[in-house]
């Protein structure tokens, strides 16, 4: 408890030893009046003037998409025609059953067209070699690829698969002319 005595008095001793500032502090002055401008305001009610006005238009696009059908198209009422006034044709007199002859009826369907050579159909292309793209090394000087255990970079082959570019998140590479885009598993 002494020695929290002793601190304590040599603290209050060497305060008083301690010269006091000789320059008083500046005196307090009021703050000038501050200037708000509406610009911000101008343009945030602006901004969301836009946002709602563009929204309106993406609404009524997408609704009138859901009516396909087309608007009736007006049309013009003729007057009806006259009918003609039916002709009534005499019954021919009946002929005796001897004399009818009587001949096979007329091939009405046209001759049939001759059938198209059966031509196979191509084969299915053979599919993809199976690649998988274990991690994507990318810089915009040498990015690289570690793709079934190896590592390559553009323009490098593995087998017959060429890799064409490499960007952060895929990989695009060719075969037989046919391009696939490869995605990291941890993606």
């Amino acid at each position: 408890m002494s020695l929290i005595n002793d601190a304590l008095k040599r603290a209050s001793q060497s305060e008083k030893r301690r010269a006091r500032d000789p320059i008083p502090p500046a005196p307090m002055q009021p703050a000038g009046e501050s200037r708000h401008s509406s610009l911000p305001l101008a343009i945030g009610a602006a901004v969301v003037v836009l946002l709602t006005v563009a929204g309106w238009l993406v609404f009524r696009s997408f609704a009138s998409r859901g009516n396909a059908a087309p608007p009736p198209s007006p049309i013009a009422a003729k007057p009806a025609a006259p009918a003609p006034p039916l002709e009534v044709e005499p019954t021919p007199a009946p002929v005796p059953a001897a004399a009818v002859v009587t001949a096979p009826p007329a091939n009405t369907n046209p001759p049939a067209a001759p059938a198209a050579p059966m031509v196979a159909p191509p084969p299915p292309p053979p599919p993809f070699p199976d690649l998988k793209l274990q991690g994507i090394f990318y810089s915009r000087a040498n990015p690289k690829i570690i793709i079934n255990g190896q590592t390559r970079g553009e323009n490098d082959q593995i087998g017959d698969v060429r890799i064409v570019k490499i960007a952060p998140t895929k990989v695009t590479v060719e075969w037989n002319g046919q391009t696939k885009e490869l995605r990291s598993e941890a993606q």
